[in-house]
């Protein structure tokens, strides 16, 4: 597939999606320790990053050679790390006032990097699970549960966190009690944020909203698929199938699930695995106008994602499955009216526009079955609707135990 860079103003050359300067402060409640990471742009970078690394490697002469390796592999993005707060996770949510102290001898700044992965030696057996919320406590807090049962397939939780209140004192307080790490990044309320490259622990990254649910046999299944494909870092694998069209102003969010399962991508937002690398692909700088459309309308970062990974010849494959592998949340946030909406509500009207600016820049996605293939699994076949919506969560056992 061919960019045609027709339907946007996009910079030639020389583009830059920097992020923000905004602090993203990510708290990891299981070592009850906060890690502060500042993203900055380009003309920043040697100011902030660079000049103080080499003030700390000044400080002993057998450190020179491991600095001079440090500050080559050094990205656009820093993390100022080894702050650590009291251990008292009221204080954690109250964000304000932390108690923060750090060693001098062990204070620095450190990269993220793709092959940098913190406490892990999962990284091609298990996944990361990559939540995004906003306003819907109760369904995270059922969710986070349910996920701790899934310690054979669940390396770690991460939560994109975009709200501006504290994080509530009943998503902290079991802290203590969690088999599986869980990190709330605290990230500037950009909808484009959620796949936000970061120091995830496992090559495998599964994508979901907060209103979705898994059982623990679907995230195997869907980390065994990935693992059993031989171009992993180009597979995306996942249960919700969508037909962005070439010749229409919109897609039928049910069409790919029934026959004939006209498909060209997958909603990964929906549930769904990618290799870490994809992610940055998604912030790529010739996308930075895109990617400000999408902020600025707060919606379709599904359907730009589905074209980055078409663009970048990714497989997508979709799982039919059982219904009990899968569940709805319902989950309502309480907008300023007091009313309750979704952001469908509010937002989906530019969904259609968006959809056609993207297909301007970047082509027609293909259908060809080699980059959308369909398993079938668990007594599912072809004929069978797959994975249909709408499907409560109070149906299924392992959802009512949290």
């Amino acid at each position: 597939m061919t960019a045609r860079p027709t339907g946007i103003d996009l910079p030639k050359e020389g583009g830059s999606c920097s992020m923000p300067t905004q602090p993203s402060v990510r708290f990891n409640l299981e070592r009850n320790t906060v890690h502060q990471y500042i993203k900055t742009n380009d003309a920043d970078y040697n100011q902030h990053h660079v000049k103080p690394v080499r003030s700390i490697c000044r400080r002993s002469e057998g450190r020179l050679l491991l600095c001079a390796l440090f500050l080559a592999f050094l990205g656009p993005y820093a993390s100022l790390t080894l702050m650590k707060v009291t251990n008292n996770p009221s204080s954690i949510g109250e964000m304000s006032g932390f108690n923060i102290t750090t060693a001098g001898s062990s204070f620095g700044v450190a990269p993220i990097l793709d092959n940098q992965h913190i406490g892990s030696n999962n990284n091609n057996k298990k996944l990361t699970v990559l939540i995004s919320t906003y306003n819907q406590t109760g369904c995270l807090h059922r969710l986070i549960n349910h996920l701790q049962t899934c310690t054979g397939v669940v390396d770690n939780i991460r939560i994109n966190w975009f709200q501006h209140s504290p994080i509530p004192q009943s998503l902290l307080a079991n802290n203590t009690h969690f088999n599986i790490p869980v990190t709330f990044d605290i990230l500037p309320n950009n909808i484009s944020h959620r796949f936000l490259p970061r120091d995830f622990g496992t090559d495998a990254v599964f994508n979901m909203d907060v209103d979705m649910s898994y059982s623990c046999d679907a995230l195997q299944l869907t980390m065994d698929t990935w693992r059993n494909q031989t171009n992993q870092t180009h597979t995306a694998v996942g249960f919700f199938p969508r037909y962005l069209p070439s010749d229409k102003k919109y897609y039928k969010f049910d069409e790919s699930h029934y026959e004939p399962y006209n498909r060209n991508t997958i909603f990964i937002t929906k549930g769904g695995l990618v290799h870490k690398d994809r992610l940055n692909d998604f912030f790529d700088s010739s996308l930075k106008p895109l990617l400000n459309h999408v902020d600025e309308h707060t919606t379709a970062e599904d359907m730009l994602m589905s074209h980055v990974l078409a663009s970048n010849q990714v497989k997508t494959i979709t799982l039919c499955v059982p219904r009990s592998y899968w569940c709805n949340l319902i989950c309502t946030s309480q907008h300023k009216s007091g009313q309750y909406d979704t952001l469908q509500q509010r937002s989906g009207g530019h969904r259609s526009h968006l959809m056609s600016s993207f297909r301007d820049y970047f082509g027609n996605i293909s259908m060809e079955e080699r980059y959308n293939p369909m398993m079938w699994h668990g007594g599912m076949k072809y004929g069978d609707g797959c994975n249909t919506e709408f499907n409560f969560c109070r149906h299924y056992e392992w959802m009512r135990t949290t």
